[in-house]
């Protein structure tokens, strides 16, 4: 066992960790959560919408002022 499951017994409470092989990767013995629905395109195109322009506005406002950002 790691010693960060015997320094943190609280880890294995609600499911138990299972050692594939040493270094392997870990898996549970629990059954994962009813899957999370799919987004609807109109939740995709909002959420596009806000990365975009959460990039874009404000690199488009330092090019728009770039000679008053050059200085004199």
């Amino acid at each position: 066992m790691s010693g960060l499951l015997r320094l943190c017994p609280s880890l294995l409470r609600k499911h138990a960790v299972l050692l594939l092989k040493p270094g392997g990767r870990l898996t549970h013995s629990e059954q994962p959560q009813s899957e999370q629905p799919l987004l609807s395109p109109t939740e995709s195109a909002v959420g596009i919408t806000v990365f975009f322009s959460a990039f874009f506005i404000p690199a488009a406002y330092v090019l728009s002022k770039l000679k008053e950002f050059k200085g004199e």
